[in-house]
């Protein structure tokens, strides 16, 4: 199973590009993002803030990498992104943190976007993928193909201003895996976290309440 961690969440990225709708993802001028990546630092996971959860900063060179996520249909790209830890839409900051316990690694990363509206149509887009792609898709990550199947809603947590939370199952490389990720806005700022299972839990496996839970209380 660390094989199956290692090939799910190799090249990590906090952005993509070919998202439908005019959200491709571009990568945003520095000097208008350092402000709004000082606060989003402040609100990310550190240490010891999820009990009996490890919380490592995602390196800044992988953080900053892109990646060209394409789907075998546009209205599905969204869905592809979230489930390959990357964003919708065209933040202008990002942090991504990872967290794990031995049942599940999480990749939490927090967006910020230049305005509410462009966090909001993110959201949109990507509720639009999970219902109308339901029976899956396939989708190239930098062109490495994956096939996504079963994508079926979950309960969302509360507490945000929008919010959805799904499971799929993902193969590649002909692994296949459970994939879960909840998606929440506050204001402007969008939280992603991606979770796949550690070890052996397969069973009742989901997003962490308690990732979720504090990453929530740390936007508040």
């Amino acid at each position: 199973m660390a094989t199956l961690v290692s090939l799910l969440l190799t090249g990590c990225d906090a952005a993509s590009g070919g998202v439908a709708d005019g959200l491709n993802v571009k990568p945003p001028p520095q000097a208008s993002a350092m402000a709004v990546s000082g606060r989003l630092t402040k609100a990310a996971l550190a240490g010891q803030q999820v009990e009996g959860f490890v919380v490592t900063a995602v390196p800044a060179a992988e953080a900053a990498g892109r990646r060209e996520v394409k789907a075998s249909r546009d209205v599905c790209a969204p869905a592809g992104h979230v489930l390959s830890t990357t964003v919708v839409g065209n933040p202008t900051s990002t942090v991504v943190r990872r967290v794990s316990n031995g049942r599940a690694v999480v990749t939490v990363v927090l967006a910020e976007y230049d305005e509410g509206k462009s966090a909001q149509s993110a959201l949109d887009v990507l509720a639009a993928a999970i219902d109308e792609c339901a029976d899956g898709f396939t989708a190239a990550v930098d062109d490495e193909r994956r096939t996504y199947s079963r994508l079926v809603p979950e309960l969302a947590p509360e507490g945000a201003d929008q919010a959805m939370a799904w499971g799929a199952v993902v193969e590649r490389d002909g692994v296949k895996a459970p994939v879960k990720a909840v998606v929440f806005r506050k204001g402007a700022t969008v939280g992603y976290l991606t979770a796949v299972p550690e070890g052996s839990a397969l069973k009742d496996f989901s997003v962490p309440d308690a990732v979720v839970d504090a990453q929530l209380a740390k936007l508040s």
